[in-house]
């Protein structure tokens, strides 16, 4: 995986489908994302984006949803993986 296709969580839009690369920040902050079921790894999928300085990016990991804060979904890389014909809203 190329570092060149990396880009945070809290940039991709509804529809976009991604592969977590690396979460970013100390230990506890990383534990938090495993307890919650994000790996490196994981395939999650953008439901809503945050969106400019404000709101949570509700992502879907298998059948489980999460709404994640712009300052944490600015330290979770991903890899983009496929982006639905879904209308911007």
């Amino acid at each position: 995986m190329s570092e060149q296709g990396l880009r945070p969580l809290s940039r991709l839009h509804a529809g976009q489908t991604a592969r977590v690369a690396s979460l970013g920040g100390g230990r506890e902050f990383q534990a938090r994302l495993v307890s919650m079921g994000l790996l490196v790894g994981s395939q999650v999928k953008v439901i809503r984006a945050g969106g400019g300085t404000r709101g949570a990016t509700l992502v879907a990991i298998g059948p489980m949803r999460l709404g994640i804060g712009r300052g944490m979904a600015e330290k979770i890389m991903v890899t983009v993986e496929h982006v639905s014909e879904c209308p911007r809203l």
